[in-house]
Formats: structure tokens, sequence, C-alpha cells
């Protein structure tokens, strides 16, 4: 392929990119950048095909993004294309993969003895909103305990701990009190030890870490990422306005569904300042969607304001097609539950944000939130595997989080990578495909 074929669809002017779809990704609280999540594509793609009904894709080299003048970083974002061929359709999208995981590292502590010290202030926070819990424990039970399980694994290894050093004591005559002292100490110190060898397999540290970063969210700005998000929706509102693509669809996956909020707030909002959009042959289409979404746990905690009414806002915007696909049984995301309503609930704050109505229900989308999600619904992972690969997915809450991204086992309505080659409108392939 040569250069021009490269870049025709962000070169062209006036005209439609041969490119069909703009997907911009935004990541979830993760340290590895472009580059894994691009290897991660290429080698899912090629498991897909076999699931596919003849459908094969190909995932092209990754180069870098190239900003326009609103952008303060060049370079910084990454692209590639992605496209389906065979059966009856052949279609491509450009897929840029907004990086912001060098302000992940900056909240990702590598030990992970200072992770569980975080937590501590973590977890009297949530004590703290324990009453706002109960529409939480209704509608999203699994996750409530997800998010509780790092909490009981500490205080089972340290009453593990307690309980073998009393034993040793007791069965060790002839020890002066000091030794007791010592020996209960070193023995408690061996089994925390050994827990966070443990967390290695069973990820305790990763859900803390993202818990950790949500209480810290609520608490500070972003300036760094909240400037790339702005530029970036400058930059894609401009290629808007000269319809390079037939559609632009924001993709957040995990916490990524937050920043994913922000940007496509920050795309309508730049595309309504611009006086020619008023006069544009047909409104640009902008479609979100969020994959295993976190935004609920965002918007716990008192000083998430600033998250409520961009939330608030894009809920309320009918230029918008927001879909939510996330699973009941990923138990790291809000799966089929009022996303809006969980995170707009009336709950007294005193951070300056007006109240609004209680959730009385559990009911998966309430009409006074407005108009969005749209759309939501479950990728159904247990029809994408045989009985005995799915029991061990749901044993590994990690593994099962990223399934999103990642090829089935057997056929089934979800695949991400024919959602995003998809022909015709997103919104058509999302309510004939995956909506019930």
């Amino acid at each position: 392929m040569t250069s021009r074929e490269k870049n025709i669809s962000f070169e062209s002017s006036g005209k439609t990119s041969d490119c069909e779809r703009l997907v911009i990704f935004m990541g979830g609280f993760d340290p590895r950048g472009a580059r894994h999540y691009h290897q991660l594509m290429r080698a899912e793609s090629q498991k897909q095909p076999s699931v596919s009904e003849g459908r094969k894709y190909a995932i092209g080299s990754r180069e870098k993004w190239n900003e326009g003048e609103a952008a303060q970083e060049k370079s910084l974002h990454s692209r590639w294309r992605v496209s389906q061929a065979g059966s009856e359709n052949t279609a491509s999208a450009d897929f840029v993969f907004f990086d912001w995981h060098d302000q992940v590292r900056l909240h990702w502590p590598q030990s992970r003895a200072e992770v569980f010290r975080q937590a501590q202030g973590t977890y009297i926070a949530v004590w703290n909103l324990r009453q706002w819990l109960k529409p939480v424990r209704e509608q999203a039970r699994f996750t409530l305990w997800a998010l509780m399980y790092p909490l009981f694994y500490v205080l089972l290894v340290l009453l593990a701990g307690i309980g073998m050093g009393s034993l040793l004591v007791n069965l060790w005559d002839g020890l002066s009190k000091a030794g007791a002292f010592a020996l209960m100490l070193a023995v408690i110190a061996a089994v925390c030890w050994s827990g966070f060898v443990l967390d290695r397999y069973l990820h305790i540290s990763w859900l803390l870490r993202i818990l950790n970063f949500a209480h810290a969210s609520s608490r500070k700005t972003f300036p760094v990422l909240d400037a790339r998000i702005e530029a970036m929706a400058a930059e894609v509102a401009q290629a808007m306005q000269q319809q390079r693509w037939r559609e632009v669809v924001v993709v957040g996956f995990s916490v990524g569904s937050v920043q994913a909020l922000k940007l496509t707030q920050a795309l309508r909002r730049k595309l309504a300042e611009d006086p020619l959009s008023s006069h544009a042959s047909r409104k640009p289409l902008v479609s979100l969607v969020t994959l295993g979404n976190c935004i609920p746990l965002f918007a716990l905690f008192p000083g998430a304001g600033a998250l409520r009414q961009t939330l608030r806002e894009v809920a309320m915007d009918d230029a918008v097609y927001w879909a939510d696909i996330s699973s009941p049984s990923d138990s790291v995301c809000f799966g089929m539950c009022d996303v809006v309503g969980l995170s707009l609930r009336e709950d007294g704050r005193k951070d300056g944000v007006s109240a609004v109505n209680s959730v009385a229900d559990s009911s998966k989308r309430r009409p006074q939130w407005g108009f969005n999600p749209q759309a939501i619904c479950s990728p159904r992972f247990h029809k994408l595997f045989l009985p005995t690969t799915y029991r061990w997915l749901r044993r590994n809450k990690m593994r099962m989080h990223f399934q999103y991204l990642m090829a089935g086992e057997v056929a089934g309505a979800y695949d991400y990578f024919e959602l995003l080659t998809s022909a015709g409108p997103m919104r058509d392939y999302i309510e004939r495909k995956l909506v019930r």
C-alpha cells in the first residue's frame, strides 16, 4: 500500500472517505498502550473467522495519528485500519487508539503494598456513602460484591495469619512473651507475603487500582487528559464538517467509558460551535458505544459533580446515539443497568449539582433521564463459549472483562470485529443483532 493510499481517508476534502467509519477507541485503566491493543486485535481477529460465518478480518499496520493544528501533542495517538471481507459485506473502519496510558501510569503504583494502603482511604469513603449503595445492590449485586471482594480478601489473609500464628505459638512450648510476639509477627508477615503472591493470579490489586482511581478522580482534575480530549474533539469535528466519514463512533471500554463520555460531549460542543454545521445537508451522526462500562462507580463519590453533569448532557442530547453493551456476568462492570439513573440518583450531595429524582426501581432505562442510552444490551458471553470454557471465564474476572475485545469460541450475536466494520450505520447493526 502506498503512502497516498494509507492517508486517503485523512487527506480527502469535501468527499466521503473510502473508509466508511471512524472509530475512536478509549481504553480502560491500563498502563499498556497502543502496541499492546494493536497486537491483541490482530491476534483475536485471526481467531474470530472460525466462528463468523465466513467473514474474515484484517488489521492494518499501526501508525501515528496525524493531529491537526488544535492538538497540543504531536503524534501521540495511533491509528490503523480494520477491514472485513467475505460473506455479503466488504467494509472497513479507521480505528484511532486514543492514548492516555501515560496518565494511567501516574496513578498506577508499582508496589502492591501501596495499592492496598491507598485502598484504606477509598473504602472509608465508600463506607461514608453506604446509604447510596442500595440501588447498586438492587441492579448490580455481583458488581458490588466484586468491589467488596478485595476488602474481604485482605481481612481473610490477616485472619489466616493471626490464626496460624496463634496455633504455632500454642504448639511451641517454652517461648517467652517476646519470642511469642516475634513468631506471631513473622507468621503474619509470611501469610501476607503469600497473599501478595496469590494476587498475581486473583488480580485483587487490579480491582483496587480501578476503585482507587475512581476515588482519586472525584477529588482532583486531570488537565493534561482534558486538553487531549478537547484537541481530539476539535480535529474530528473539523474532519466531520468535510464529511470524511459516514459516521464517527466513540468506543469506551471499561474505565474508558468515562473518558468516552467526555470526548462525546466535547465533540458535540465543537460541532455546535461551527456555524456551517447548521447548514449541512445532513446532521453529522455521532455514536457512543460503551463496553463493560464503569460509569456509576466513578459517579458514586461526592466530588464527581463534573462527571454527572457531562453524563446528564450526553443523556439529553438527541444528536447522539449511545449504546451500552455490558454483560451482567462481567462483575467488574455495570451490565444491563440503568446507568444514568444509578449515576444521577438523588443524594443530597453538597457539590453544587442539582438533585434529581431517585431511582425507585430497577428498570433498565427511565424516560426522565433523557434520550440516552438508547440501547442497553448484553453481549451474551455465555452464548459465545462452551460450558466448560465459560465456567473458567466466570472465575477469571480480568479475562472476562476483556472479552468485549476478544474472539468467541462458538458463533453468537456479539462479534467485536463485525461491530467495528459493519456496513451501514452502527446503530442499525446494534439494534438488529444485539438489542432484544
